[in-house]
Parts: C-alpha cells; sequence; structure tokens
C-alpha cells in the first residue's frame, strides 16, 4: 500500500530535479554559482532551517529563549538584503 505514496513521491522529485537542471543550464553563463554571495545566501537558508528546527524541538520541552527569535528574525533581514543585492547583481 505504501507503493502508492512512494510512487507518486518520486515522480515529483524526479520533476523538480529536471526543473533544477535546467534552472541551473540557465544560471550557468551569468557566474551566479560561483558567486559568494549566493553560496552565503544558501548557507544562512540552511542555517535558519536549521534554528526553525531546533526552535520546534525545544518547544516540547521548555520555553524558547528570546535571543533565537531575535537570531531568526536577523537572518531573515540578512536573506532579504542578499535577496536584493543577488537581484541587483544577476538581474534575471
Amino acid at each position: 500500500m505504501s507503493w502508492i505514496i512512494a510512487l507518486p513521491s518520486f515522480g515529483f522529485y524526479w520533476w523538480l530535479t529536471r526543473r533544477a537542471t535546467e534552472r541551473v543550464t540557465e544560471l550557468a553563463p551569468t557566474a551566479l554559482l560561483r558567486s559568494p554571495l549566493y553560496w552565503s545566501s544558501n548557507a544562512l537558508v540552511l542555517v535558519l532551517l536549521g534554528l526553525v528546527m531546533y526552535i520546534a524541538h525545544i518547544h516540547h520541552q521548555s520555553p524558547v529563549p528570546p535571543f533565537l527569535w531575535v537570531t531568526v528574525v536577523a537572518v531573515i533581514v540578512a536573506l532579504l538584503v542578499m535577496r536584493r543585492a543577488l537581484k541587483w547583481r544577476y538581474p534575471a
């Protein structure tokens, strides 16, 4: 019975991979993939994801410390600034 869920999810991930490959081939000539700003923004996204998962984990045991919320907001603001800088530097 689990194949009913597994088959469409594999198809969806395959479709996402094909679209990502097309996007990468479009971005390769612009040198965006070699930009430190691009990789920094990707690293910040991973940091934000880790912080949110950590907050979700500790939320069940104790209250979330306020400095974590301030850190999350600071990372989101930094991501918005980096996105604007990337849009300015590499217009699509």
